[in-house]
Parts: C-alpha cells; sequence; structure tokens
C-alpha cells in the first residue's frame, strides 16, 4: 500500500489499564515534513507517538485497536528489529551511551543491522550521520571520546545522528528540546527543518510557539481525541475549533 504519506494511522484506540488514552485517531501524515503533534500534558501526545514504533507492544497492560501504515507498510505485519530500522525515535532526555565513544554510538545501529562491508563504509555512515546532525565539525578530531563528556545540546544531537544511521523513513522526537537551554533548543530547531528533506519528523511538543515555528502541519489532540489537524499557518491563523483556538493562544 504506497502512498504520498508516510504514515497513514486508521481508527487508533489505546487503552492503558481501565484508562481510555486515544480515542479513535484518524491521521496521514506526508513525506518530508515536520508534522507536530500538540496538545497539553496528558492529552495522549506521547501515547500517540510511541505507538507508530510499537512501544507499547513491550506493556502487557496496554490494549491497542487500528491500523498504523509506515510508508504503506502494516507496523503490525513487520518484525519489530525492522520496525526499528525505518523508523527512528529521540526521547525527552539524551540518551546516549555514556560510556560508549561518539563513534560507537552512531554505529551501533548499522552494526547491528549489518548495513556496511567495510571498515570505511561505516566510517563514511558515522561522518554522514554526524553531519546531517550539525555535530561532525564540533566532534571530528575526537570521536574516541565518551558520549557522556559532551554538553547536553551535543548529546541530544548525538541520539539524533544515532537514529538516522540507519536511514529510517520515519524519525519520532518526543519533546527532544524539553531538557535544554534557550541557545541548544534553537539549534536543534534548525536541525529538525534541515532534516525533513531526507525524512519524515513527527515531533511531540507541548510548546504551541514551537510547533508554530517548525512544523509543516499540526495535529491538536485534546483528551485523547483528534480536535483538529492541518498545514500550521491554516492551524494557527484560522482554527476551526473553538479549543484550538483556546490551546494557540495559552488559555487551555
Amino acid at each position: 500500500m504506497k502512498s504520498d504519506y508516510a504514515v497513514v494511522i486508521n481508527s487508533l484506540s489505546i487503552k492503558i489499564g481501565n484508562k481510555q488514552v486515544l480515542k479513535n485517531i484518524n491521521l496521514k501524515i506526508p513525506k518530508n515534513t515536520v508534522f507536530a503533534i500538540m496538545g497539553p500534558s496528558g492529552s495522549g501526545k506521547s501515547t500517540l507517538l510511541r505507538s507508530i514504533n510499537k512501544l507499547w507492544d513491550l506493556y502487557p497492560e496496554v490494549k491497542v485497536s487500528g491500523e498504523i501504515y509506515v510508508d504503506g507498510i502494516n507496523v503490525n505485519e513487520i518484525d519489530p528489529h525492522e520496525l526499528r530500522k525505518i523508523v527512528g525515535m529521540v526521547f525527552q532526555r539524551p540518551n546516549p551511551f555514556p560510556h560508549m565513544s561518539i563513534y560507537d554510538n552512531v554505529a551501533i545501529g548499522p552494526k547491528l543491522h549489518k548495513l556496511y562491508k567495510k571498515k570505511e563504509e561505516l566510517d563514511k555512515i558515522v561522518e554522514w550521520a554526524l553531519k546531517k546532525a550539525y555535530l561532525w565539525d564540533e566532534v571530528k578530531d575526537d570521536l574516541k571520546r565518551k558520549a557522556s563528556k559532551l554538553s547536553g545540546g551535543q548529546q541530544q544531537r548525538l541520539c539524533i545522528a544515532r537514529a538516522i544511521a540507519l536511514k529510517p523513513k520515519v524519525l519520532l522526537m518526543d519533546e527532544p528540546t524539553s531538557a535544554l537551554d534557550i541557545v541548544s533548543t534553537k539549534r536543534l530547531e534548525e536541525n529538525i527543518v534541515e532534516l525533513k528533506k531526507d525524512f519524515t519528523i513527527v515531533i511531540v511538543t507541548h510548546n504551541p510557539q514551537q510547533a508554530a515555528r517548525i512544523s509543516d502541519y499540526v495535529a491538536f489532540i485534546y483528551n485523547g481525541e483528534l480536535i483538529e489537524v492541518g498545514p500550521t499557518k491554516e492551524v494557527f491563523t484560522r482554527p476551526k475549533h473553538e479549543l484550538t483556538e483556546k490551546y494557540v493562544l495559552g488559555k487551555v
């Protein structure tokens, strides 16, 4: 089922224990865009994001119904190991492998998935990923340095490099700037906008201003329901729903 969309979500509902966290979500995410999912805390944003790469399969108390397609592939019909190859993930707090070198952090995915035959090919993948994450110029002379020695912003960019080294179709980001300072946030936002040339970015943010700055499309989720979705400029300047208007004005 090939389409112009990187991600297609049909009738997705998620229940965690006795709580209905997502209710009948239908969503289409165009390729090579930055697609922001915004909403207040507890609205179900991260739950939706994590369903795209089936992270909820690890939790027996979570019940998922509906269909999700990534690049035309039904995620329920693909091996999780293969799914991680086409869907990368960057979490809220930088989580590089602290005792591994910068080089090994980026190389670990290509090694596990056997994406190269010679060491020179792996070197090129690592360099490419670090350049795409705007980190290469800062670390190229010391790739053996431990990841724990990097600043918070550098660690988050290293996590991006690690995620994109497999050249996934979709890159998921769960509030990737929430633990960063203003300067690091600005740099990472610029990086995200640049990355859409190569990837489809799906980012969760609780900050409507950030969604307005960097996204092409936005979905507003409230209390587990998809309230509104559309081109970012449209949703922010001419919201169709009263709740959306209240949220972007900071009244929700």
